[in-house]
This record gives structure tokens, C-alpha cells and sequence, in this order.
């Protein structure tokens, strides 16, 4: 025997309209914050530095590493290391930074290809309607805290 469902047509689905003043905002302030995390970063290929815990010891790395290079974008892979099992992954998110228009867009996290600008819900990966803005909030609370609890392990390789 069938449960009762009802499927709602695709045509009622309410769809999400994205903030992207509030999207723009965040890639704003997340360039900000990458200049002030490194200065250098249109001379820079590899940076990484250690970010501490409350008691003082070091928790984990910070990886900076750039993937592609224009005159006017990086596009630079963030990778948190920690010295955990191999059954959790890394945090891993892949950004571009926009020189010319001083922004910081995220463009993959962790094994997710390419993140759009909206998702219907509910969707096969499961991804929020505004994932795109969520994982932007994400990388400037990451930045954030790089910036507050990090230090400098070595310096950047030119």
C-alpha cells in the first residue's frame, strides 16, 4: 500500500530570490579581509600560517595556495589543516579574488563543484537556496578568526 503524498507542481515551488546586494556586501568585506590576512596576495603563490587555540597552542594550518592568476583575478585555494583522523576532511574552499572590483567571491567548497548563485530546495546535494551567500559568510568568519587567532609560521614564498 502507497502513503498519502502530495507533490506540489514545480509551477507553486516558490523560487528564491537572491540578495545579491547582501552577496555583495560580503565579497566586499571578504576582500578587505583577505588584503589585511596578506597584503602581497597579488605577488604571493603559497602562504600559510598557524591559527592557535584558546590556551595558546597551535591548533592548525592555514594553507594559502593560488590556482590561476589574471591581471585582474586570483583565484586562490584556503585550506585549513589539522592533525585529525583521515575520515575528516579538511576544510577546503576555493576563491577568486576580483581586483578591479575589490571582491571576494567563493566559488567551490570542499568536493562541490561549482556553487550557483541559487538552488531550488529541496535539491539532490541538498544545498541551500542561498548557499552561494552561506558559504560567503562562512569565508569571512573564517577570515575573521585567521585574523584574530593567527600567526606567522614562516614567511610567504614569492
Amino acid at each position: 500500500m502507497r502513503a498519502n503524498t502530495t507533490e506540489v507542481p514545480s509551477s507553486k515551488k516558490k523560487h528564491h530570490v537572491p540578495d545579491l546586494k547582501g552577496l555583495m556586501r560580503h565579497c566586499d568585506l571578504n576582500y578587505l579581509r583577505f588584503l589585511q590576512l596578506l597584503p602581497a596576495v597579488r605577488e604571493v603563490s603559497d602562504w600559510e600560517f598557524g591559527v592557535e587555540t584558546v590556551r595558546g597552542r597551535p591548533l592548525s594550518r592555514v594553507c594559502l595556495h593560488v590556482t590561476e592568476r589574471g591581471p585582474y583575478t586570483t583565484t586562490l585555494r584556503l585550506e585549513q589543516q589539522y592533525d585529525y583522523p583521515d575520515w575528516l576532511p579538511n576544510p577546503l574552499i576555493t576563491v577568486r579574488l576580483y581586483h578591479d572590483a575589490r571582491m571576494a567571491e567563493v566559488l567551490s567548497c570542499q568536493q562541490s563543484p561549482r556553487i550557483r548563485g541559487n538552488y531550488l530546495y529541496p535539491n539532490p546535494r541538498m544545498f541551500h537556496p542561498d548557499e552561494k551567500t552561506q558559504l560567503n559568510i562562512l569565508l569571512g568568519e573564517w577570515l575573521e578568526h585567521c585574523l584574530r587567532a593567527g600567526y606567522a609560521m614562516d614567511l610567504p614564498r614569492f
